[in-house]
This record gives C-alpha cells, structure tokens and sequence, in this order.
C-alpha cells in the first residue's frame, strides 16, 4: 500500500485509498488505519490477535432511525465501518426499528419521542439514501431488529434482567442528571442497552463500532454476552465530532454547527475552510483513510500551512462522497475564483431585491435582525473590492456577507 511521501501526494493517495480493496491487507497495516478513528474502546487488546488468525470478523453498527437528516459528524462512525468492508470482514448493518420505539437515551436530558412504525420507515429510507453516499451500504448485511426482538419471550427477557444491576444502570450521567431535574426515566430506556445486547446475541457479534455517545449501552452489550456465557464483543468508539464554529461542542443542527450530509459541494467546502484550524488534525483522522505513522508528517505540514491544510480535507470530504478526486477539485478551483481571485460572476450570487438601505435588502435572508447587525458591526459586510459598508445607506450591486455568502442586490 502506497505511503504518503510529500506534502504534494496527501490529496492524491488519501483519494486512491477510498475505493482500494483492503481484503490482503496486513493486520498491523489495518490497525495502524483504524486507530486514529478510535478514542474509546472495549476488550481492544484481543483484535490484533483475532485479526492475525485470518478470521472473517462478524462486526456490527446499529442505528436506530429517529431523524430523518443527517450530518457528517453521524458518518464517521460508518467510515470505521467501511474499512472493515475493504478488509473483507462481514458487516451486520442493524437498523434499530425495534428499538427506536423505545428511544437511545444516550445523552438526552429527556425522553425522547415515541414513533410510530410508518415514521421509522420513512426515515429508515431517507438515512438509507444519506449514508449510502459515503459507505457501501448495499455490500453490507441490512437487518431489522424486530426480527428477532419481536420474539423473545418474557422469560427469556426475565433470565438476563436478573442478572444485571439496576443500580449500576442508573449510574449513568444522562439518567443521573434527569432524575436530578425530577424528569422521568422509563423501565424501557433502562434496559435499552440490553435490547442491543440481543441483537449482538443473535448475530454473534465479534466487534461493534459505534460513537462514543454509545459506550454504555455497549457495556450493557457486553455484560448481556458474559452473563450468557458468550465472548463479549470488542467496543470501537469513534469521537464525537467537533462542530465547525469550534465552540468545543459537538456537531448538531440544532447548534447551528453542522455539514448536512446532503449539503452541496460548495456549501461542505466552504463550511470545511470556516472551521479554526485547531479542528483540521481532528477532522482528518476523522474524514480520511490517514495512517497513524503518517499523523506525525501530517501534523507538521498543518502547523507549517493550515490554509491548504483545510483545502486538501475540502477536497477529500467531497472524494469521500464521489470517489473522485476531480470533483473536490473543481469546488476547490471554484472557491478559489472566488473567494482568493475575487472572480464573482452572477451565477456566484444570490439574488434579492433592494429596499430602502442594504440592511433591509440583506434582512430577508437572516433568521434574526441581531444575526445581520452583529454582522455588520464586525466589519463582515463589503464589496467584492473590500469596501466595509454600513447598512444605512442604499446599495445595488453584489455585497459579501461573513465568510462565503454572495449576495446581488438588484
């Protein structure tokens, strides 16, 4: 397997890594690819071995559809995945509709929303179509968990509750923190890792990949599998990603700091080169097929110049989607005619109608007039020669607004 040599090959090799067959790669190679994606895991020291014996590994991801959008920050658990795909292990794709009317309690400070089997299809269907444009879904084994859960009996059920300890279950900070505020936790959400235990059971799993927002309903998993007397599967936790305004918190549409997975090229490339550029190592661990022997080159180079740094992951992020290193390409020479030549063209803009003065022409496109005042304040609307402007006065012509908003007053 090529090596990354110079700064020069980072785009190309980590673009040809995508679509290589890994089904003859050696174990210590594979390790040294999955280990910058990890920052937890459970029973890891038996993988090396399990992976030298030549074994078809049985490794399972779960999800449980409960949206419908989804963002980057849920796809890197599944890039983990599918590079136990390339290596030639079988995937156990669990779509959670069983449990998905129980609801993860994994880091909610309430309960959430019961839906409804027709609302667990659709946006089974819709997660489907988002996630199948990064990973190979239709390579991997697809089960319901109601298959089997559906079928287990109380008593069955009853055998393995004995055996596990309310009290340790309730240790959790997110039941913790509810029962602090007086908010209800369900018998359901208590024993939801249990459920995933079954699933585990059924399938026999070796190792399961989840974020790190999962880790103790894996250990419920993996207690499930000691108590019926069964190897407990290995745990692969995956980071939860940072969001791009580099507040510290995760990515989450509802903090406004997220890359839809649906978004277009240029709205990712463009959110790629928005984030500080303390995020740029973590996200390339993250979003690409890097080697930890290489991490050292790679973190050199970002200090040295985290400008094309942050354009090389742009491009990758979009490679990852259409496994082309063309198409990142492109946006990144599209973003550079703008945004560094100054190349505007009318198809660049946004088009909306002057009012009395720009601050009521660019209104209509903010959620809020604070949003476009603070933006004004900060000096971050100009002209396409760089000319600060104020908002008071009327204006026709094409305004940059922030970072990488276009607009053309006309």
């Amino acid at each position: 397997m090529e090596k990354i040599k110079e700064k020069k090959d980072l785009a190309e090799i980590l673009c040809q890594r995508i679509n290589e067959d890994w089904k003859n790669i050696e174990p210590e190679s594979f390790l040294g690819f999955i280990n910058p994606k990890i920052s937890q895991s459970l029973g890891f020291e038996r993988l090396p071995e399990m992976l030298k014996s030549g074994k078809k590994l049985k490794v399972k991801f779960g999800t449980d559809p409960t949206a419908g959008q989804l963002h980057m920050g849920h796809i890197v658990p599944m890039i983990l995945l599918e590079m136990f795909q390339k290596a030639g292990h079988h995937i156990d794709f669990i779509v959670g509709d069983f449990t998905a009317m129980v609801g993860d309690p994994s880091g909610r400070d309430a309960a959430r929303e019961v839906l409804t089997r027709d609302q667990i299809k659709e946006n089974m269907r819709s997660f489907s179509k988002q996630a199948g444009r990064f990973v190979s879904i239709g390579k991997m084994k697809v089960h319901n968990n109601s298959s089997w859960l559906e079928k287990i009996s109380l008593s069955d059920i009853f055998s393995h509750l004995q055996k596990i300890s309310a009290t340790a279950a309730m240790q959790r900070d997110d039941f913790r923190k509810r029962a602090e505020k007086k908010q209800p936790v369900s018998i359901a959400e208590l024993i939801y890792g249990i459920l995933m235990g079954f699933d585990s059971l059924e399938l026999k799993t070796d190792v399961e990949i989840g974020g790190v927002d999962q880790f103790l309903n894996i250990v419920q998993c993996r207690t499930l599998m000691e108590n019926a007397g069964v190897v407990p599967e290995i745990g692969l936790f995956t980071p939860l990603i940072e969001g791009t305004d580099g507040s510290g918190r995760k990515m989450s549409k509802s903090f406004g700091n997220a890359i839809s997975a649906t978004a277009s090229f240029e709205d990712k490339f463009g959110k790629v080169m928005s984030i500080p550029d303390s995020l740029i190592l973590s996200w390339f661990k993250a979003f690409t097929f890097i080697h930890e022997e290489e991490l050292p080159k790679l973190e050199s180079f970002i200090k040295e110049n985290p400008l094309e740094a942050k354009k090389i992951l742009g491009v990758l992020l979009i490679a990852l989607e259409t496994k082309s290193l063309e198409d990142g390409e492109k946006e990144r020479k599209n973003f550079e005619r703008k945004f560094s030549q100054k190349d505007i063209t009318e198809e660049d803009c946004e088009s909306v109608p002057a009012k009395e003065n720009l601050f009521a022409s660019l209104r209509q496109k903010f959620s809020s007039n604070s949003e476009l005042r603070r933006l004004f304040e900060q000096n971050g609307v100009k002209t396409i020669d760089g000319k600060i402007l104020n908002g008071e006065e009327p204006f026709i012509g094409i305004v940059r607004v922030g970072k990488r908003k276009i607009f053309n007053i006309q």
